[in-house]
């Protein structure tokens, strides 16, 4: 059976529509799911993507508002019985503010202090295989991925990032220092299960060769629709739903 993928959108989302072509080209059956609809049926899917935008309009905090709404309930009764959540950008942002990334917090750029907007490459954690969203990837696989936000920073106490190095939590990190300031140049962190992954950056964005043609002159030549690194995220995932059981070793 093809998993079935709800994209979440709240008003203010707009990365919706990449976000559903990723998961559909990874080989699942995705819809966009509307705030508006009953949050009750949101049961009725196997994984939950929560992508970038600005949320009801990034009040209070970014993801704040998006956090406390009734799909954020149904997401996180499912999420713990084990189903899969990715959360990008604002989505991430939101699963920070729901608390399902544990005690992390997603603060303003710094030193910047403003919203930035760049190609970045994020490099895979030495267990991959920890996160559910990453487990078909290789130690220290190099993706490149957009960076675009002004709240990304990835921060808490220093004790509790410790202990998400240790466990493997930390699933992607920036090459090089990171551009917003976060600890230890995390890029994406994951709950403890692995099923729920917060990334701050758009693999999304940087999933077709077209996408990144620009500053890659070899795939100028060839299917411009063809997936390119960043999409390994869908496929990651599309896989841990066909095969739960692997998930985690």
């Amino acid at each position: 059976m093809t998993p079935a993928v709800a994209i979440v959108v709240f008003p203010g989302t707009n990365s919706e529509a990449e976000t559903l072509d990723a998961c559909i080209a990874a080989g699942m059956t995705a819809r966009l799911f509307h705030w508006s609809e009953e949050p009750t049926l949101l049961r009725d899917f196997n994984a939950y993507v929560l992508p970038g935008g600005f949320a009801f309009e990034d009040r209070v905090r970014a993801g704040a508002i998006a956090a406390k709404t009734r799909a954020m309930d149904v997401i996180a009764a499912e999420a713990a019985r084990g189903k899969l959540v990715l959360g990008i950008c604002n989505g991430a942002q939101a699963l920070a503010e729901r608390g399902l990334l544990g005690e992390v917090a997603i603060g303003r750029n710094l030193p910047a202090r403003h919203f930035q907007c760049r190609f970045v490459d994020v490099v895979s954690g030495r267990r991959p295989q920890a996160c559910a969203f990453t487990a078909g990837l290789q130690p220290q696989s190099v993706l490149r991925m957009a960076f675009a936000h002004g709240e990304g920073r990835f921060c808490g106490s220093a004790a509790y990032f410790d202990e998400l190095e240790a466990q493997g939590r930390i699933v992607f990190r920036y090459r090089g220092p990171a551009p917003n300031g976060a600890l230890h140049d995390a890029a994406a962190v994951c709950n403890e299960r692995g099923n729920v992954l917060g990334l701050m950056p758009h693999p999304e964005r940087a999933a077709w060769a077209f996408n990144l043609a620009f500053k890659k002159p070899a795939l100028r030549g060839g299917d411009p629709n063809a997936p390119a690194g960043a999409h390994a995220i869908f496929v990651s995932m599309r896989s841990a739903l066909e095969h739960p059981e692997k998930q985690n070793r």
